[in-house]
């Protein structure tokens, strides 16, 4: 590879290289099935972004799955520290995407056995995003906060892509997805928040959204709750799509313009405090 820094690189099966080079067997059950568990975090020259809290979140989901035998931390942050020094970000940062199936398996749901799980990297340069989102509420999706695979972020993102179909068909940026009791519950890929007074509110997990990490950061402060948030809620407050790569200001739902919303610098201030794990103060 030629010394001028990429903008993506990923891993797999002993080798680094452009992820188009890089072939996945056709049997392996990730590819197939979406058998399989993955996690996106930031990581910069100092190293990982919140690398405890994203770990402990992929092994919960290899449990879930039964995926084993899982990886070792320390190997595996090992690996992607050479892959950030490979890839040479020009903006001293990256979005890591780890991801872990359960690897070659025949035709059908059976379990392979033994299990051979698979893992491969990839790491794309970025620059986290505060600017402001128009979305709309999805009508062809929706989440279930009693379903299992919503604790987790599985390889299955069916659902996310046809309501971010459907939100780009209308000139928007994003869709929130509602839970089953007509609330709302998340955006495609992060975490839904609004300001009501002082306070800041977020979808609890029995409306089915994931357990995201940002989101748990947030949560460990005084006045930030679970609560159910309606359409009424989001127009009124300052509300905002917040994942591990970004901090969004909503300034409309469905066409119409909120009340008030976090300015980008606002929201770039946010998410550095988040980005301070408490445990390592």
């Amino acid at each position: 590879m030629s010394g001028v820094p990429a903008e993506t690189l990923a891993w797999f099966a002993g080798t680094w290289d452009q992820p188009h080079r890089l072939a996945m067997p056709l049997d392996d059950r990730g590819l197939n099935l979406a058998d399989g568990v993955f996690e996106t975090l930031l990581w910069r020259s100092h190293g990982p972004v919140l690398w405890p809290q994203h770990w402990q979140r992929l092994q919960r989901g290899c449990a879930l799955l039964g995926l084993a035998p899982e990886p070792q931390s320390h190997q595996v942050q090992a690996l992607a520290a050479e892959g950030f020094r490979r890839l040479g970000s020009s903006t001293g940062q990256a979005a890591l995407r780890i991801t872990m199936s359960r690897g070659p398996g025949a035709r059908g749901l059976a379990l392979p056995q033994p299990q051979r799980p698979r893992l491969w990297l990839h790491f794309n340069a970025v620059t986290p995003c505060f600017d402001p989102v128009a979305v709309i509420t999805s009508r062809l999706v929706r989440r279930h906060g009693d379903c299992a695979s919503s604790r987790c972020k599985t390889l299955n993102y069916t659902d996310a892509v046809i309501a971010r179909r459907e939100a780009q068909l209308v000139d928007a940026d994003d869709a929130l997805l509602l839970s089953r009791t007509d609330h709302y519950s998340c955006a495609t890929a992060a975490n839904l928040w609004i300001q009501r007074g002082t306070d800041w509110l977020t979808p609890g997990l029995d409306q089915g959204c994931l357990p995201g990490i940002m989101r748990g950061q947030l949560l460990q402060h005084p006045t930030s709750h679970g609560a159910s948030v309606s359409r009424q809620d989001l127009l009124e407050g300052g509300g905002f799509l917040l994942n591990s790569i970004s901090c969004r200001p909503i300034r409309s739902l469905d066409g119409q313009t909120t009340h008030r919303q976090l300015s980008p610098q606002e929201a770039g201030q946010l998410f550095a405090r988040l980005l301070r794990d408490p445990s390592s103060r």
